[in-house]
């Protein structure tokens, strides 16, 4: 059988390199500002309306979506103190997080199966997922979480923009042979999208329990003990990537195999005490909040 040569790949420290030296960079001062205001019990809608305004195209977008169709407010909303009253806290929050990071996104790629579009429309899945499991399931607010799960998949749009070619041969192989990506990553690369998502996340000085989260998301963190800071925010990842997978949320096309068997998932579900319908019900709206958000042409920037 003839060899396919596969093109070189950037070893992970010269990727992780790449990425903080690019665009990538200024997702890092972001996220730390939306924890500072979220972690705080003291912070006001002050500190969220100076912290957006001194952004204006981060501004506009915000008051664009805050007087798009899916909030349903009947009046023009023309401030973000406006529109942090009409549609709330962390509601302006998150939204203001999402299409900051929604910008690595903006402009499309494609390759074999593979989308950025779709990507960004499995990160926003898990991000949603993750944080009605926190609200409703676990009763918390789960400040960081939307983060996290925002952040998850950040190592493939990495390994995506700064060695397309290898990339390329990452995302044949996986769709020829129906393999999950950290497998044939591991392969090709020597490390995961997982591990650079880790890394970066490291070197921004993100919470030792969001990294966590971010290398675990693909598999149960079994060498975090049950009791452990990390475990519930990366099972609670881990959980929600594999169930938006299974639902047809993935960066490509036909849907690669999560990494985690059934088994693995029904244990890590039990393990956070989340029946099983309850996290089908999740998605069932995951899915029915982004059908609407794309009916209105508000999941794309």
């Amino acid at each position: 059988m003839k060899k396919t040569k596969h093109h070189a790949s950037l070893s992970l420290e010269s990727l992780i390199s790449k990425a903080a030296l690019s665009p990538l960079s200024s997702i890092g001062p972001v996220v730390h500002k939306v924890m500072a205001i979220l972690r705080n019990p003291a912070s006001s809608a002050t500190e969220l309306k100076e912290m957006i305004e001194v952004d204006p195209p981060l501004c506009s977008q915000v008051l664009r979506r805050a007087n798009s169709a899916y909030y349903g407010i009947r009046r023009d909303i023309s401030s973000i103190q406006e529109a942090i009253v009409f549609i709330g806290f962390n509601a302006v929050t998150e939204l203001a997080l999402s299409l900051k990071v929604g910008k690595i996104f903006e402009q499309e790629h494609k390759v074999g199966g593979y989308s950025r579009k779709a990507l960004w429309k499995h990160s926003l899945a898990v991000a949603l997922c993750c944080k009605y499991i926190y609200r409703r399931e676990f009763r918390e607010r789960g400040d960081d979480i939307y983060s996290t799960a925002l952040l998850h998949d950040l190592g493939i749009i990495a390994e995506e923009q700064f060695m397309p070619n290898a990339f390329a041969d990452l995302i044949e192989r996986c769709v020829s042979e129906n393999a999950s990506l950290p497998k044939i990553e591991e392969e090709l690369f020597g490390y995961t999208h997982a591990g650079v998502g880790q890394r970066l996340a490291s070197h921004w000085r993100l919470p030792a329990e969001m990294t966590a989260a971010i290398m675990h998301h693909e598999k149960p963190p079994s060498i975090l003990p049950p009791g452990a800071k990390q475990s519930r925010p990366a099972l609670t990842v881990c959980i929600a990537n594999y169930a938006c997978i299974r639902a047809g949320f993935s960066c490509c096309e036909p849907p690669l195999p999560p990494v985690i068997e059934e088994g693995k998932y029904e244990e890590a579900l039990a393990q956070l005490q989340i029946p099983k319908r309850a996290l089908e019900l999740i998605i069932t709206e995951v899915q029915g909040e982004l059908k609407q958000l794309q009916e209105n042409g508000e999941l794309y920037l």
